[in-house]
């Protein structure tokens, strides 16, 4: 057992070390039931969520081996009391887990436990998980990250300019220069959600027309669960017409030949794979960080457009919230209907392309 001058430090213990009963009714949770029976939740969710999910409640296992409390043969609803929530949460506060992660280990603790045994009422798990969330404040202010759209915008030009112009990069720079200076003018105007932009696909999510490309995706693939499409911007057609035919089969080829494996994805990697999610995350960070001397994730894109739209375009608030997913003022009055989505995404296209262009135009 911890003593009090031990601080709880999480270990996220895969479904296999768990005990033997909530290790069968987390995969019962994920089993797929007759023609006649009620689908489950947890049929439904996304890859993303089930592996925060189980992260967060191998989390809460190992705290019960650090407790003494851990019984081999336990359901969930004889681990997951609230008396043992209680001294949970004391061991996360006491261990200096920011409000935020506290508020996510307790959410995902009660999402474990409801699909889990979904017989018992989790009702005060989930009162506890909500008025966490309410007291719940983030410690980094991402307002001292942010750079203004234009910056951003100039900054992506610059590095396309530089990766065609250069004599001093080989060609395997120029062509990694030329694509993270295309995600990053392409993310300032079309602000996707990570997992989205970097899932973008040759004919499914990014389809080419003669003199344009529009971005598109299904109801699944979007966290509100609404179908998207957007035009992918004008001012970088070329640049995508670039990067398609010189260094996009170049990165191509960069993977091992005994192991060739041909992939859709629009972004590829120095390995010659798909980007994933992190790398793409980290190639913006460097990029960010040379230029400003401060890093910027792709999420934090999101908010510099937001950002530059407001400021010079109050109007914009509105139709911004829906444009980024978010389903509210105070989540932005309630739902915008799926009817204006299209509507929505061409007046913030036309409003995040006229203050880059006009500034752009400026710095030039």
């Amino acid at each position: 057992m911890m003593t009090p001058t031990d601080p709880f430090k999480a270990h996220y213990l895969p479904v296999e070390a768990w005990p033997r009963l909530c290790q069968k009714q987390w995969h019962e949770a994920f089993a797929d039931g007759g023609l006649f029976d009620t689908p489950k939740p947890a049929l439904s969710w996304r890859k993303a969520t089930i592996r925060k999910t189980w992260t967060g409640f191998g989390s809460f296992i190992s705290w019960t081996i650090l407790e003494d409390l851990f019984d081999p043969d336990a359901g969930v609803t004889n681990l997951v009391t609230r008396a043992h929530m209680t001294l949970y949460i004391k061991a996360l506060q006491n261990a200096g887990y920011a409000s935020l992660t506290l508020f996510c280990r307790i959410q995902e603790v009660y999402d474990a436990a409801r699909i889990m045994d979904p017989s018992q009422d989790w009702a005060w798990l989930r009162t506890a998980s909500r008025r966490l969330r309410k007291r719940a404040r983030p410690i980094r202010n991402k307002h001292l990250k942010l750079q203004p759209a234009q910056a951003l915008e100039q900054l992506a030009h610059d590095l396309m300019d530089e990766a065609q112009s250069s004599k001093q990069m080989s060609f395997y720079q120029r062509a990694l220069r030329f694509r993270d200076g295309l995600m990053i003018g392409v993310l300032i105007r079309r602000p996707l959600r990570l997992k989205n932009f970097a899932s973008l696909t040759l004919s499914t999510n990014l389809i080419l027309h003669h003199q344009s490309a529009t971005m598109t995706f299904q109801r699944d693939e979007m966290k509100g669960k609404r179908p998207f499409d957007v035009r992918f911007p004008s001012v970088y057609f070329e640049a995508l017409q670039i990067y398609l035919a010189l260094y996009r089969p170049y990165l191509l080829s960069l993977h091992p030949r005994e192991d060739k494996v041909l992939t859709d994805a629009l972004w590829i990697s120095n390995e010659g794979q798909q980007l994933a999610d992190l790398s793409l995350r980290n190639a913006i960070k460097r990029r960010t960080k040379v230029a400003f001397g401060i890093d910027m994730t792709p999420h934090l894109f999101r908010d510099a457009s937001v950002t530059t739209l407001v400021r010079h375009a109050p109007a914009s608030a509105r139709l911004t919230r829906t444009i980024l997913g978010h389903t509210s003022i105070d989540i932005t009055n309630k739902h915008y209907n799926q009817s204006r989505m299209i509507e929505t995404s061409r007046r913030h296209t036309a409003l995040i392309e006229k203050l880059t262009t006009n500034a752009t135009q400026k710095v030039s």
